[in-house]
């Protein structure tokens, strides 16, 4: 078993319980992969570096888990069957690591060049 950082970022435009009842089946895909969850966070809608699917804006959502390496795959494929899923990531971290204890800080992309506003 290993420990993954993975983090979902999900389409700003489903319900509250469309949201809800897409988190209840990865759960349950993951638990099914093997996957212990030894965190989710909520990290609300926050504006992305860059469209995806025409959306400028993505719901991200994290997970901690200890799961096997070989199933990374399969939960990969999962997550790219789901429409609202605009992008997931898995991350290999040390066994210790607890993940952040707080949200990233929103990025103001005005401060950064004037492109965005």
């Amino acid at each position: 078993m290993g420990r993954y950082e993975n983090i979902v970022v999900l389409s700003p435009d489903i319900t509250k319980e469309e949201e809800e009842e897409l988190l209840k089946r990865i759960q349950g895909n993951l638990e099914k992969a093997g996957a212990n969850i030894i965190r989710l966070d909520d990290w609300a809608v926050r504006r992305l570096a860059y469209p995806i699917k025409k959306k400028d804006r993505g719901h991200y959502i994290f997970f901690l888990l200890d799961m096997d390496e070989g199933n990374v795959a399969g939960m990969s494929k999962f997550y790219r069957t789901l429409d609202p899923v605009l992008r997931h990531m898995f991350v290999s971290v040390d066994a210790k690591n607890e993940g952040p204890k707080k949200p990233p800080d929103q990025v103001s992309f005005d401060e950064m060049e004037g492109e965005y506003s």
